[in-house]
Parts: structure tokens; sequence; C-alpha cells
């Protein structure tokens, strides 16, 4: 009688390199551990990153929808850095495109194409390409001060035709600069933190119609990973919105009810101190309701997106 044998080794070979290679291919997890997140801002450094924003607004039935995207590149050159960690940080819009598609017909508006856009939407964007201003930032992301406005505002109105210029400086002021400039800084905790452990972040943004929108935001630590031999945290977001509406719209009687809920992810890089990669989508259905007991909803889809193009360290 003739045994059969089975060599699984030696037989196939060429599948135990694909196993290999699939292997040494995934990231590998760090063993449950605290660690420290903390920017690591060196003087002389730089990077390049991209945000880019994406609005979806749907109007009720006889309205036209609205769609509007918005990608900013900037640099920020870090300047100095104080022995309590507070650094002075350089911050320079370098490109932005927007395209938007809505009721009042197509908008397209590149920075590198030269030309003065005449909507007080795309105004104010368009006002700070090539324009810096610098930022006091604390070691866990919080941005304390903002430096150069007047000279800022000053040198966008030299820019622009007399008629334009005076918007500006309603559009910009510490305030405003001080809240754009935190969408592109992280708050970190100020504690070392473990798998699973969080934190909460809180920001307000002024709007027109809803008046003060206040962000609450907790970020979650899902774990950690080594990619190309450097530590890398994986984080999860949720967060909820509250505002303190205006009793009227516009100086209209109505009422808003806003609801909404975001949730998001980000990726930071342990061992250099900086973000890689974060993205925020926010989920919100506005109720308009009048004194005759008549409403309208909006639903709202708004993605945040920031990506690290580039890191040059300190020549």
């Amino acid at each position: 009688m003739t045994s059969l044998q089975f060599h699984p080794v030696t037989k196939r070979p060429g599948l135990l390199a694909i196993w290999t290679i699939l292997a040494m291919s995934v990231p590998a997890l760090v063993s449950a551990q605290e660690i420290m997140l903390k920017w690591g801002f060196v003087e002389g450094s730089e990077q390049v990153l991209q945000l880019t924003n994406r609005m979806e607004i749907s109007m009720p039935i006889g309205f036209a929808s609205q769609v509007m995207d918005q990608s900013i590149r900037m640099r920020q050159t870090v300047q100095s850095v104080e022995s309590n960690g507070d650094a002075t940080v350089m911050v320079t819009t370098e490109h932005i495109r927007m395209e938007g598609v809505g009721p009042g017909g197509d908008q397209l508006y590149d920075s590198d194409s030269g030309d003065i856009p005449t909507d007080p939407a795309i105004l104010g964007a368009a006002a700070m390409v090539g324009q810096d201003y610098s930022m006091v930032v604390g070691a866990d992301g919080t941005v304390k001060s903002i430096q150069g406005i007047e000279e800022l505002i000053e040198s966008m109105r030299s820019s622009f035709p007399p008629d334009v210029a005076p918007m500006l400086g309603e559009m910009f002021n510490a305030q405003t600069l001080t809240e754009i400039a935190q969408q592109g800084v992280q708050i970190l905790p100020t504690d070392p933190i473990s798998p699973g452990g969080s934190w909460q972040m809180s920001f307000t943004m002024p709007n027109p119609l809803l008046g003060e929108v206040i962000n609450t935001l907790t970020f979650i630590l899902d774990g950690i990973e080594e990619r190309d031999g450097r530590t890398v945290a994986l984080l999860s977001s949720t967060g909820e919105i509250a505002t303190d509406t205006p009793e009227d719209l516009a100086g209209l009687p109505m009422e808003m009810d806003v609801d909404a809920e975001m949730t998001g992810f980000l990726i930071f890089d342990v061992d250099r101190g900086l973000v890689l990669s974060s993205s925020t989508t926010t989920e919100m259905t506005m109720t308009m309701s009048g004194p005759d007991g008549s409403s309208m909803t909006m639903p709202m889809t708004t993605t945040g997106s920031l990506e690290l193009l580039e890191y040059i360290p300190r020549s």
C-alpha cells in the first residue's frame, strides 16, 4: 500500500513567502502603554498643510440645494520656542480654491488665477492668500494670541480696490483670526493618556445666522502603532453643537432649532509631535419656525479635513 505524505512547507514555498510578506506589511501594534501627546515645535522647522472643507445643504422642495468645496494650503514656520513650550509660529496662506453650486449659480475661484472675487463670501478667504501672521501656541496646541493683525489687514487693503478694502476690516479681527488659526492646530491633553482614554475640547465660532456656535469634541485614543519606525497614535472623535440663536433671525420673527452631531478621526505622530491627518464630519439639521406655525427644515453635512503634505526639519 502506498502512503500519502503531506509537507506544506516544502510543497508550497510560494504560499509561505506570500504570508510572510503580508505579515511584514501590517503595521505593528504597540502594547498598551501611557503616552504623552505633545506638539514637537522645533525652531526653524516647517509644515505644509492642506485644509479641505465640503458643505452640502439640502433645501426644501422648490429651492435649489447648495454644495461648496474649499481647499486651503498653508505653511507654518516655527520662529521660536520658549522654555515653557510656547512657540511663535508664522502662518502663510499659499493657495485657495473654492468651488460652489447653488441657487446663485456656479462659482469657481482659484487664487492662482490672479482674479479678485466679487462675492463677499469668497473675498475674505481670497484676501488671505500671500499674507502671513504669527501666532503663539502652547505645548498642548492652544492658540494663545495672534500677532500682526493690523499689519495684515493693512497689507490686504493695499492689494484690493478701494471699494472692497473697507470690508476687510469688518471680516478680520483678533477673535476671527484666532478661530481660523485654531482649526489648523489640534488641542491635546495636558496629561499622559492610555488606549481607551479620552479628553474634551470646546471652541466657539460666531455665525451671522445662528449666533454663537459652541462646538464640543471628545477624543478617544483607540490605539498606538509603529509606522515607518515611528510611534503613531490613532484617535476617534465624537461631538455636539450648541447654539445661542438670536430671537429674531436677520430681523425676522422666526425661531431656529439646531440638531447636530460630529464624528471623526485623527492620526498623530508621537515622535515628531505633529498631526499626519484628521477629519471631522458634522451632520446638522436646522429647523426654522414662523409665528404662524409654519416650519422649514434644512439638513446640512460638513466635512473638514487636514493633511500634512510636507514636513521640513530645521536646516
